[in-house]
Order: C-alpha cells, then structure tokens, then sequence
C-alpha cells in the first residue's frame, strides 16, 4: 500500500507530539519527497535539520522552500539562519536583506512576545548582522580622509549599528542622516547666483510645460506608486494621478522622450549645484497637484540634499508648510527647504498647482564631502543589486 501525504503527515504530527523526532525527521523527508513542490514541507524539513544539528540538509530544503514560495518573508528568515549557523555570513547577510526587502517587519520581530522564540532568535540574529554588514560597508567605501569624516560618521536610520538621536526634534531622514551638517527648514537662497539664473527663466520654462502638456500628461505616473507604505492622506494619493509627477529624470534616469521638448529649461537647470550620483541629476520633475489635495506631514529620506521648487502655476489658497513655517508659493520664486523636515502641503483652490522640483547638494557640504556621499552611496546600490539566493 502507497503512503500519501496526508497519512505521512499524520504520522509525522504523531511522531512529533511523542517526541520520537528522528522517527518524525524521516517522516519529513519522506514527505518532502511525496511533495516536492510543498513550500510548508520543505520549511519544516529545514527547521527538524537544523534541530537536528544536520545544516547541509536544512539549507537545502531552506533554500527549497524559497524557491517555491519567494515571497514569504520568514522564508527568508529562516534560511539566513541557518546559512549564519553554517559560518556563511556572507549568503546569510544577503538572504536577510532580501527579505526585508519583502517586509521589513522580519528584522523586528524579536520586540515582539507574541512571536515564537525560533522567529525571535532569528530576527534578532538577523537585524545584528544586517546592521553591522552595512555600518562597515558604509565605512569602508567613504574612507579614512580627514576631509570625509562627517561622511564617515552619516547615519543610515534603518540600518545603523548603534543608538543615535536626531538634532532636530522636527527632522526626522527617513534613509541617511548627516548629523554634523547645518540644519534649518526653509533655507536663504537669495545669495546663491544660481536662483536667479533660474527665477528669470521662469517664463520660458512654463511656455516649454505649456506647449508640451498634452504629452506630459500622457506620461504622467503618481508620485506614490500604488502599494507605498504610508499613513493618512498620503495613503490615498498612493497610485493617484491627484499627485502627478511628471519627470524629465528619475533616480538618475533620463525621460529621453520628454527632455527634447525642455532645452532652455535644462540650460537653466545646469547653472544649479543639481544632486547626482552620476553625471544626470538624480530627479527633475513637475509636480501637478490636483483641486482639494492635500499631501499630508511626512519626512524626506535624507539631509545631504535640498529640495528645490521652482513654482509654475500657482492658484490662490495654495501652500507649503516645512516645520512650523507655512509659506505660500510666488510663481517664479525659488523655494529651497530640507525635506527631512516634518513638511506638508495643500492645493485649497478649484485649479491645478504645478511646480518644477528638482535636489541640489547640501552647501554645507564640501566637493570632498560631495565624493564621499557619491562613493557610500554607490556601495550600498551596487551590494543591493548584486545580491542573489545562492
């Protein structure tokens, strides 16, 4: 008589609840080989093996299960694991990251009491190496120079190796944070060339919108994609044309369609300190606010650039709030702020707000300082998409 799988795995939660845990290993093994394309199977396989001290085979059906179920955070969780267990921190690492990349939860989930004591062992495990992998990393690719050395002590705020505060109660960088650099909402721009440079062609930038609208808005995506993580208003502006961007370049990438149509617009742009961590700035959009939408408080991701608006068509009843300071926007007048600043903004009037947006370095920061950010930055981009399921 064949067993099947529901027999065997009866006799398995028999065995298990007797505690003959080799008789139930075999049972598990065998399952495994009934159901080759159970994720479930193959993870409790994982789990007994590694009980069992037996790494080899728990990293195989580990690795098994992330196969067929590569969505599963925990998955993830588990196999780094083991692989940490077995001396490899380099997959281990690796697979931890890629889970959190899933959710970001798996690495906290030793707070929790309402989680298993297997789930908070690993997450612990977990969270420690990520985080002091990625503190050294940074350290490594900034260097030892004394001219980087407020580089070298920036702080990645989900990955950092050890406790640290914020400066500023208001400011809150959502990725990377340079603590000893100035620190204020809304910033002077007034003696900086490059504003008015800018603020002159004002008129000529909104004629090149103007006339290349209809294409714009055929390429317009929400600047929340659907799926973004976020709380209140900004919940509902997730995968929303109410909040258009409509980019010439994004992370770095030229819209190749839309820049021909802007040439006076980018020579303007070129005279600005614009952030990059290649030859192209890293973002350059128009942002279309729609009637009634209101983009509420949040923080920026980090403090080594400004943001800069360049306000196009502004109704009345439109504003922008960075802190405690609220300030309305004069079409054609440069507004710079700190966008890891608690800010906010509202489009009150019955009309489209649209404002060109662009990033520029920190002055505070030197050309050195500017190579640094460049330098960690790229690091960490190159190890994140360098990373495989071994």
């Amino acid at each position: 008589m064949h067993s099947t799988p529901e027999s065997v795995l009866r006799q398995f939660d028999l065995a298990f609840a007797q505690g003959a845990n080799l008789k139930a290993l075999n049972l598990l093994r065998t399952l495994c080989q009934l159901c080759p394309e159970d994720p479930e199977a193959h993870h409790k396989l994982g789990v007994m093996e590694e009980e069992f001290g037996t790494l080899g085979n728990a990293r195989r059906a580990y690795l098994r299960c992330l196969t067929l179920a590569p969505a599963v955070a925990k998955a993830y969780l588990y196999a780094g694991y083991c692989m940490q267990r077995q001396g490899d921190e380099q997959s281990a690492v690796e697979i931890y990251s890629l889970g959190a990349d899933i959710d970001e939860r798996i690495l906290t989930l030793w707070q929790s009491t309402q989680q298993s004591e297997q789930s908070r062992r690993r997450s612990a495990a977990a969270n420690r190496l990520l985080r002091e992998h990625l503190s050294a990393q940074h350290l490594k690719s900034v260097g030892s120079e004394v001219d980087c050395q407020r580089v070298a002590s920036g702080i990645w705020t989900r990955t950092h190796n050890r406790d640290y505060r914020f400066k500023n109660a208001q400011q809150m960088p959502q990725l990377f944070y340079l603590p000893d650099i100035y620190a204020r909402g809304f910033d002077d721009a007034s003696d900086w060339g490059w504003t008015q440079t800018l603020q002159t062609a004002a008129t000529e930038i909104e004629n090149e919108l103007n006339n290349a609208l209809p294409l714009i808005r055929a390429q317009g995506r929400p600047y929340l994609p659907a799926g973004s993580q976020t709380d209140g208003s900004l919940a509902a502006l997730a995968g929303s044309l109410n909040w258009t961007a409509l980019d010439l370049f994004i992370d770095g990438r030229p819209n190749s369609e839309l820049i021909p149509h802007f040439p006076k617009t980018l020579a303007a742009l070129l005279q600005a300190p614009l952030y990059g961590l290649d030859e192209n700035p890293f973002e350059v959009f128009f942002s279309l606010l729609r009637p009634g939408q209101h983009i509420s408080p949040h923080f920026g991701l980090s403090n080594h650039s400004l943001t800069v608006h360049l306000p196009l068509v502004i109704p009345e009843n439109c504003w922008l709030r960075v802190g405690e300071e609220t300030r309305q926007w004069v079409p054609g007048k440069i507004t710079v702020f700190d966008d890891t600043f608690i800010h906010e903004a509202r489009n009150e009037s019955a009309e489209e707000r649209i404002v060109l947006i662009f990033s520029i370095w920190h002055p505070d920061l030197t050309n050195a300082e500017r190579e640094a950010v460049k330098r960690a930055f790229r690091s960490r981009r190159e190890w994140l998409a360098q990373r495989r399921i071994p």
